[in-house]
């Protein structure tokens, strides 16, 4: 059995179980498939300080739950804490926007994202950058949607996203959208039916891509990038933080 908890860094419970949803959806028959948000941090994430809240607590929970999975998937589209969280976590940790980018490659020559409010647009732009694949994204469109607003009126929330994403197709030369919100993920496969071409779910995306690299035998390569945390003092710090800046002591000396 394959054991992956997905972390919904934001602390609306409502989304969580959302996400929930549609990373069992896609989840293969033997993966079993928690899923999770902080008890502290912003109910949504829109903007670089909710983003870094979230990051710190998505690490704690990482920290907290070594051992206990096989995978982990960050399930918000900024990927927050990512990196971190692949310092210290013994297993694949992936996060969604860059699993829909990477899968989106495999079957469209360019994609956009279509996303909520357009001040998430130069962070999302960012995590484009730090994915390597600026040339692959034709645009990024913002809606006037804010994250709590995508739930409270499904069809209004479809019904902006896809005029977006018609814009995106028509006007940027996408062949793909992704979806630039967890959120996001239950319109997916109407959307797609509509717009004629691939829509992805972040989330379906980074659980199917997490199931991958755990039956390849594959996790983080400890080279350089993503080696483990420099032993040092942490200062009033939770105990499995502290924990795990002491693991690469602990490994150099066994």
């Amino acid at each position: 059995m394959t054991r992956i908890l997905v972390i919904n860094p934001n602390t609306t419970q409502a989304m969580t179980d959302e996400i929930a949803a549609a990373a069992r959806a896609v989840a293969r028959p033997g993966t079993e498939i928690d899923c999770v948000s902080p008890a502290a941090g912003p109910r949504s994430i829109e903007g670089h300080a909710d983003e870094a809240i979230a990051a710190y607590h998505a690490l704690q929970t990482v920290a907290e739950t070594r051992g206990r999975y096989d995978a982990y998937v960050i399930a918000c589209f900024g990927d927050p804490g990512l990196y971190a969280c692949r310092e210290v976590a013994d297993v694949p940790v992936v996060g969604i926007a860059e699993a829909a980018m990477h899968m989106a490659c495999l079957v469209a020559h360019r994609w956009s994202i279509v996303t909520v409010l357009p001040r998430v647009e130069p962070f999302l732009a960012e995590a484009v950058h730090r994915a390597g694949l600026t040339a692959k994204c034709a645009s990024i469109r913002c809606t006037p949607l804010t994250v709590l607003e995508i739930e409270a009126d499904l069809e209004r929330t479809k019904r902006l996203i896809v005029e977006h994403a018609r814009r995106a197709i028509d006007e940027d030369g996408a062949e793909a959208i992704l979806l630039g919100c967890a959120g996001l993920g239950p319109i997916d496969k109407a959307m797609e039916a509509e717009l004629g071409v691939p829509v992805l779910d972040g989330t379906a995306c980074a659980v199917t891509l997490a199931e991958s690299l755990c039956a390849y035998g594959l996790s983080t390569s400890r080279a350089k990038a993503f080696m483990r945390p420099e032993p040092k003092e942490l200062v009033a710090c939770p105990a499995p933080l502290i924990a795990a800046y002491l693991r690469r002591e602990e490994e150099e000396r066994a």
